[in-house]
């Protein structure tokens, strides 16, 4: 629990870092998705590519309340920046 509380800390803090490369620890990879284009969508993405076995287990999610694009003018909110990142574990390939 220590643990989670300290990666959500270094989110909220990386909250202002626009869409980048997954960072890994050692216990977990960090998505970061955040920026008026992106969306969950691109974040999940991110962790199935980011994954050899393309699987993974969402241990925990940071950002905004979901937003669907048709409340917002062309799709974007024009009120201002969005955050979204999410730590994941990959799971093991399963060997044929």
């Amino acid at each position: 629990m220590k643990y989670i509380l300290i990666m959500l800390a270094a989110l909220s803090i990386a909250g202002c870092a626009a869409t980048s490369k997954p960072v890994m620890s050692k216990r977990g990879l960090h998505i970061n998705c955040s920026g008026l284009s992106s969306s969950w969508d691109q974040c999940y993405q991110m962790a199935t590519d980011s994954c050899e076995s393309k699987q993974y287990r969402v241990i925990a999610k940071s950002g905004d309340a979901a937003e669907a694009p048709s409340e917002f003018p062309l799709g974007l909110n024009p009120a201002g920046y969005t955050s979204r990142s999410m730590i994941i574990v990959c799971k093991k390939p399963t060997k044929p």
